[in-house]
Order: structure tokens, then C-alpha cells, then sequence
């Protein structure tokens, strides 16, 4: 809407003079963008028809290898997002008590807890690659043996082989540094942090939509049925993954990897205590919360389920709000905010609380990326792989204190896990006020350097 200021035929000359010289001006800053190459710096996100298609944009500038990765996380997520929240229920109807339904649960740490560092320490030196694959080889064995389990005996060996491909995590992490560096069709303005944050994205969005699917199934046709279906997933994801390209191996720095030095580092050490400490907490909240849902809410299956896809949404929605915040703050705030979905559950059995405590107890996975972060800033790059295995090392710890104490606690009284995740918590929230404002000793190593690309299929 124009309002006329001025009288019929009557335009001041000033004016109309103003107005060409504004839009010469315009118009040569119109040119000059056009046939300036776009980069991802701030004045990229000035131009509005960029903001439309800026998902379309990101896609092609993360390049071929790391597209395909992403792929896979996604069908993985879909697959496992099919049964993940399911999992006491299906281990208790294998004849399992709480503390055996805990004990089950928990070989998926220990098989973390077995593999993941040596993995680690391995990819420092070797292709990533070529460690990787074996993860979904190994994942796709265990979800069989589970499916096929006649007894929670053997599907504790299932969750067991199960944990160990979870060494594939950390070497994902080392593969797209790789191919950030080498992959020639990836734009080489894009930062490295996009594409580990779309990683843990496109894994959170296979989780959105396949829980109430799992839930929907487990009605239907029995629990086992839902481990059976996930199997295509896993295949699918297994297929996709191998269709990326090799790249060679980090040079050996020349001082050596000095591992031990680094774990002599108090700051480092900290770091893994506090987030190790937490970890164990979240761990013995939530293990065992769609259990109380259905024996003392009486929430259905098909509930459940739904409830799944909204933690896997409160995870993307509250990953990208904290991921504003610094390492330190962006950790602890999700720790407050599982605290919250603790009391939330513990208060009232109500849907509407329910409901909005499953989408905030999203906020436990968004801890995992804030707590590598914490690691990778105190840590070279030629350290990396070991640092990041070992902060999964420690996270399969405590997932196997966590979960056995979660059992524990429920089995004599269903309200105790949440009670003593909420202490817990505090505590943790105590350690860190204590420590946070203490210098920060960094390592300044040099960045190791990568050879050529390998071709595909090496």
C-alpha cells in the first residue's frame, strides 16, 4: 500500500534524483553478486532465494561420500528407532526379572565397552574405511541372534555383539574429517562441524517416525516381529554404506601419539569423569522408563511407541537450541533438562506430563555430541580417534553400571530410578559449577597430515 504525500503531477526532483541513484547502486551490487562465487561466510545467508533453497545447497556442497554416510545413519536409525525404546518390554517377555532385564541391556555397553577403544586407537593409523564397514556387518549378526533369541540369555549375547559395532561411531567421526579434506565434489568452504552436526541429525530423523511404527508392529504381531522387520533397515544401511571411497591413513606425527601424556592431563581427565558420572545417572533414569509407563501407567504398546518418536524429535529440536551454547554450558543444560523429564515422569502418570517429559528427555542424547566436544577441544587431531573412542568407552560403562543399577532400584520400588537419577544429576550439576571456571590446559600438536584419495572399492 502507497500512501501519496504530495499533490496530483507534483514529485519532488530531489527525490525522483535519489530514487535513480538508489537504484544504480542497486542494480550494480545486483551484478557484482551474481558473478561472485557463493561461499558459506555470513553475507551468504543475506540473500533470501538462498534461505529457500539453503537445505538443497547444504546436500550438495557435503559431497558424495559424506551424502552416503548420512544415508546410512538415517536407515540405520530407522531401523533401530523400530525396537530401541521396546527393549525391556521384549526382554522381560523372554522371561526376564527387572535385574535380569537390566543385566540384558546392559551387555550393550559392555560391548562398547570391549571394542570401541582399540577401534579407536586403530583408525589414528589405518583407514578409516576399512574399520568402518565391519561395524554394520557386526550390528546387522547381533539384531539376528536378538530376533532369534529363545530365552534373554541369548539375547544378551545379541545385545552383546550388538554393542560392539557401535565402534563404527567414533570412526565416522575420523572418516568425514577425511573427507572433508579429500573429497573432491564437497564444497571446501563448508566447516567440518556441519556435517558431524547433520550426522547425529539424520540418525535423530530415522528415529522420529519408526517408533510408533515398532509400536504399531509389537501390537500386532508380537514383539519379535519388530526385531525381524528392522533387519531389511540394517541391510538396506549396510548396502549404502558401502558405497563411499577410501582414503589413506594419517601420517605418524613425529613426537609420537603420546597417549599416556594426554591422559596425564588434568583438564582431560576431568572431562571424562564428569561426563563418564553423568552418563551413569542418565543411564539409570531412563533405561527402564517405558517399563514403569506400561506396568504402572498402564500406557500401551502403540503409546509407547509414539512416545519414542517424540524423544527422537525432542533430540533434533533441542540438539540445534543447545547448540548455540559452549561445550561446557550446552552439557550441562541438557543435564538439566533430563532432570526435568525425570521429575516430570516421577510427578504424574497424566499424558499431557508424559507427553512433554518424553520430548525434553531428548536432551539425554544431545549430551553424547556436547561431551565429544568437550574432548576434542583438549585433544589434537592425531589423538582424535582414541579420544573419541574412549569417551564411547567410558559411555559403555555407564551403560552397564547404569542399567544394572536401574534394574536394581526398580525392582524394589519402580519410582526409585527416577529419584536417584535426579540426585544424581545434582550432583554432577555441583561437580561442574566446581570445575567450570578452572583454566582449560589444551593441546597444541600440529594437525596430522592424510595422502591421496584411494579409489572406490578398495
Amino acid at each position: 500500500m502507497i500512501i501519496w504525500l504530495w499533490p496530483p503531477g507534483v514529485f519532488p526532483a530531489s527525490i525522483w534524483s535519489n530514487a535513480r541513484s538508489n537504484a544504480a547502486i542497486t542494480a550494480s551490487r545486483r551484478r557484482s553478486n551474481a558473478t561472485r562465487p557463493m561461499r558459506w561466510s555470513g553475507n551468504f545467508y543475506q540473500h533470501g532465494w538462498i534461505r529457500r533453497v539453503i537445505v538443497l545447497q547444504l546436500w550438495r556442497d557435503l559431497g558424495r561420500d559424506t551424502r552416503w554416510v548420512l544415508w546410512s545413519y538415517f536407515l540405520w536409525g530407522v531401523g533401530e528407532g523400530l525396537w530401541i525404546y521396546m527393549q525391556p518390554l521384549y526382554v522381560r517377555s523372554l522371561g526376564a526379572s527387572p535385574a535380569q532385564t537390566g543385566l540384558v541391556l546392559g551387555m550393550w555397553g559392555v560391548g562398547r565397552l570391549l571394542f570401541i577403544l582399540p577401534a579407536g586407537i586403530l583408525a589414528d593409523r589405518y583407514d578409516a574405511r576399512r574399520l568402518l564397514i565391519p561395524g554394520w556387518y557386526i550390528g546387522a549378526l547381533g539384531v539376528l541372534i536378538i530376533a532369534l533369541a529363545p530365552g534373554w540369555q541369548w539375547a544378551a549375547l545379541g545385545f552383546l555383539i550388538y554393542g560392539i559395532s557401535a565402534a563404527a561411531i567414533p570412526i565416522t567421526n575420523l572418516y568425514l574429517a577425511q573427507s572433508a579434506q579429500h573429497d573432491p565434489t564437497r564444497n571446501p568452504d563448508l566447516p567440518l562441524q556441519r556435517a558431524l552436526t547433520l550426522l547425529w541429525a539424520a540418525y535423530s530423523l530415522g528415529l522420529l517416525v519408526s517408533p510408533s511404527i515398532g509400536g504399531l508392529i509389537s501390537d500386532a504381531w508380537g514383539l519379535r516381529s519388530v526385531f525381524l522387520i528392522s533387519l531389511f533397515w540394517f541391510t538396506v544401511s549396510m548396502w549404502t554404506i558401502l558405497q563411499t571411497h577410501s582414503y589413506p591413513s594419517p601420517k605418524r606425527p613425529a613426537l609420537g601419539y603420546d597417549y599416556r601424556g594426554l591422559l596425564r592431563q588434568r583438564s582431560v581427565v576431568t572431562a571424562f569423569g564428569v561426563t563418564t558420572l553423568a552418563f551413569i545417572v542418565i543411564y539409570t533414569g531412563q533405561t527402564l522408563a517405558p517399563q514403569y509407563l506400561e506396568e504402572i501407567h498402564d500406557y500401551s504398546r502403540t503409546w509407547i511407541g509414539v512416545l519414542g518418536s517424540l524423544n527422537a524429535l525432542g533430540t533434533a529440536v533441542l540438539s540445534l537450541m543447545l547448540g548455540r551454547l559452549s561445550s561446557w554450558r550446552g552439557f550441562f543444560a541438557s543435564l538439566c533438562l533430563v532432570m526435568l523429564a525425570f521429575a516430570l515422569l516421577l510427578w504424574s502418570g497424566l499424558w499431557p506430563v508424559v507427553v512433554i517429559g518424553y520430548f525434553i528427555l531428548g536432551a539425554y542424547n544431545a549430551a553424547r555430541p556436547f561431551a565429544v566436544s568437550l574432548i576434542s577441544e583438549r585433544v589434537s587431531e592425531h589423538q582424535r580417534g582414541m579420544a573419541y573412542a574412549l569417551v564411547d568407552t567410558l559411555a559403555g560403562l555407564a551403560a552397564v553400571i547404569g542399567m544394572n543399577l536401574a534394574g536394581r532400584l526398580y525392582a524394589v520400588t519402580p519410582e526409585w530410578p527416577f529419584g536417584v537419577g535426579i540426585a544424581g544429576l545434582i550432583v554432577v550439576w555441583g561437580l561442574g559449577l566446581a570445575l567450570a571456571h578452572r583454566p582449560v590446559q589444551r593441546n597444541l600438536a600440529k594437525q596430522s597430515t592424510y595422502g591421496e584419495v584411494e579409489p572406490a572399492g578398495k
